[in-house]
């Protein structure tokens, strides 16, 4: 028995979780500084918050997976091809836009700092999302997790259709073991394994799992994090920690039923729906309200904040991301319609 796909409830969680995480830990990291300075920051609170920004992302991979091999699920005919059409449609105009925005107020690289114009190369990079083939700076630094997302795209297809003819939990843990022991021998490998924590969820999920209440989801989540938080501290403070996080976190998605509708759900799912733009966009409402109005009261800052925060992802998803989306499952439609059209009968006059 398998999760509804996109439409998962507990998905929405897991997503919401992770951006919260996310913007959370960088509001936090940069009070601090405002409040102590680069070189005066409290190191416990700075480790922990840093973890928790990264431990947001790890989610993200995990969520992406999973949903993209249900999406692959639903795809028909020229599955590859129509897969790679959604993407670009889905991850490029947004983080165009974005990179445009940095270069066009001057946005610096984090809040605090100081803006520094790219090169030539390290702006196409951006624009491209190929930094860490090219060894480019990131203009801004939350865009270093996209080129990762947009690398998986590359083989997320071709895991999809092995997974269909042989899948098994025991080939994923093969895989994600291949992968895992490649890393340190090619760094562009390095998110990879985190990825396979929604593939491992994606496989149990075809396979009977357990059906806890969906009450113990948000809990399990919780307690998974705070489990992760205390081994990096203490055993492991390393990549193979995270590729294990990722990996718990896909063994518990599928063994949950489905939160009910509910304010929680219903929080959790806005969240979700406008989740890119709060990545994407988080850095630079926290550096309009309070870098470049500093002189405003406190008070008001964290209004604008709370405005921008609210303002700018509704933006981004209206304007740009949702039209574009749609465009490109109208594109990847008709691509694959093309490939099930029906021979032209010939009539014995034409033979």
């Amino acid at each position: 028995m398998k999760l509804p796909t996109t439409e998962s409830r507990n998905l929405d969680l897991l997503r919401a979780v992770a951006v919260s995480l996310v913007f959370g830990s960088h509001l936090a990291l940069f009070q601090i500084y405002k409040h102590h300075g680069a070189l005066a920051q409290p190191k416990f609170w700075d480790d922990q918050l840093r973890d928790l920004g990264r431990i947001g992302v790890l989610l993200f991979f995990v969520h992406t997976a999973l949903v993209l091999l249900y999406s692959l699920e639903r795809s028909g005919p020229r599955l590859i091809s129509s897969f790679y059409i959604r993407r670009f449609f889905r991850i490029y105009p947004l983080s165009v836009a974005c990179v445009l925005i940095v270069l066009l107020v001057r946005q610096p690289f984090t809040p605090e700092g100081v803006f520094e114009w790219p090169s030539l190369r390290d702006a196409v990079a951006n624009v491209l999302l190929i930094q860490n083939l090219t060894y480019s700076k990131d203009v801004i630094s939350v865009l270093w997790t996209l080129p990762r997302e947009v690398q998986m795209y590359v083989i997320l297809p071709f895991i999809y259709l092995i997974l269909r003819r042989f899948g098994s939990a025991p080939l994923v843990l093969l895989m994600w073991f291949g992968f895992f022991a490649a890393v340190p021998h090619a760094q562009v490998l390095s998110c990879v394994p985190c990825f396979f924590g929604g593939v491992l969820a994606y496989q149990l999920g075809r396979e009977k799992t357990f059906r806890f209440s969906p009450f113990f989801w948000p809990a399990g989540l919780a307690l998974l994090i705070g489990l992760h938080l205390w081994f990096r501290q203490t055993v492991i403070d390393d990549y193979r920690s995270d590729y294990m996080l990722c990996m718990f976190t896909g063994c518990l998605i599928p063994n949950f039923r489905d939160m009910a509708t509910g304010l929680l759900s219903r929080a959790c799912h806005l969240v979700a729906k406008y989740s890119y733009g709060i990545y994407l966009f988080h850095f630079l409402a926290i550096w309009i309200s309070f870098i470049k109005l500093a002189f405003l009261p406190a008070a008001l800052q964290w209004i604008l904040l709370g405005v921008l925060m609210a303002a700018l992802p509704w933006t981004a998803y209206h304007a740009l991301e949702d039209p574009l989306i749609r465009a490109g499952k109208r594109i990847a439609s008709r691509w694959s319609r093309t490939a099930v059209a029906p021979a032209p009968v010939l009539e014995p006059s034409d033979a």
